[in-house]
């Protein structure tokens, strides 16, 4: 079977998706370790994870924009 462009892109986009979504499951775990260690909302280590948070919804935001384009 062979793809076009338009469907080999969604199927790179969709893949990158999950790749995104995996990562944000980890980050919540990550967060949730904190939380159980009773870190200090000041603390360096959560103002990090706070950034890859943006960062993360970010790319998922974009990617979800190129889907919607797509589509």
């Amino acid at each position: 079977m062979k793809l076009n462009q338009e469907q080999t892109q969604l199927v790179g986009l969709t893949m990158q998706l999950e790749l995104k979504t995996k990562e944000y499951k980890m980050l919540c775990k990550e967060l949730d370790d904190l939380k159980a260690q009773g870190i200090d909302p000041d603390d360096p280590m959560l103002i990090n994870l706070r950034g890859r948070f943006l960062k993360n919804n970010q790319e998922i935001a974009e990617i979800n924009k190129k889907l919607k384009k797509l589509q």
